[in-house]
C-alpha cells in the first residue's frame, strides 16, 4: 500500500477495556493496532498467570507481593466459556502443584510449594477476580492477558483489604 493508500483511522475510538482510556486519533489507533498485532504474534492467545505468595506482615506494597515465583503460560482454551473464576483457581491450584513437584524434585524452587490451606486470589489489571463470575464473559479479558495469581493463607477478602491498604 502506498502512502495514499494507507488506511486511516481519524474517526476510529478504541476504549480500553480494561481502564476505560480512550484511543483516538490515526497515528494512536494506528500504534495500537500494532502493539496488539507484535503481542498477539509473540504470545498468541494465551493466559499467563505470574504466580506471588504475598507476606502478609511486610509495610509496603512491593514487599507484600514480594518476588514473582512462577509464570505458567497456558492456551486460552485452558478455560472454557462456562468458567467460572473459582473454577479457573482450581485448575490452577492443580498446575501450581505439578510445577511444585517438578521443581522440589529437582531442588531449584521450593518456595512454590502449595499447600492445602494456601487462598488464591487471582488479579486481573489491578482488580481482583471475584469467584462467582465466569472468567471470560464478567471479566474485561482479551488474550494474551496476564493474570497474577496470590498465594496466601488468610481469606481473599482479608487478602484484597491488605492490598488495597497498601495502595493508599
Amino acid at each position: 500500500m502506498s502512502v495514499e493508500e494507507e488506511r486511516r483511522y481519524d474517526n476510529v475510538q478504541i476504549i480500553n477495556i480494561a481502564d476505560g482510556t480512550i484511543i483516538e486519533g490515526h497515528d494512536a489507533v494506528k500504534m495500537q493496532f500494532e502493539r496488539e498485532h507484535k503481542m498477539f504474534a509473540e504470545h498468541g492467545a494465551s493466559i499467563i498467570f505470574q504466580v506471588y505468595r504475598l507476606d502478609l506482615h511486610a509495610d509496603t506494597l512491593k514487599e507484600f507481593q514480594g518476588k514473582k515465583l512462577a509464570e505458567i503460560k497456558v492456551d486460552g482454551n485452558f478455560v472454557s466459556a462456562d468458567d467460572t473464576v473459582a473454577a479457573v483457581k482450581d485448575k490452577v491450584r492443580s498446575l501450581l502443584k505439578k510445577k511444585a513437584g517438578i521443581w522440589t524434585k529437582s531442588q531449584a524452587n521450593t518456595a512454590l510449594g502449595i499447600e492445602a490451606s494456601d487462598h488464591l486470589t487471582l488479579y486481573l489489571n489491578g482488580n481482583p477476580m471475584k469467584d462467582d463470575t465466569a472468567f471470560y464473559a464478567d471479566n474485561p479479558i482479551v488474550l494474551p492477558v496476564w493474570i497474577q495469581v496470590l498465594l496466601h493463607d488468610c481469606e481473599s477478602e482479608e487478602a484484597v483489604q491488605l492490598v488495597n491498604k497498601l495502595q493508599k
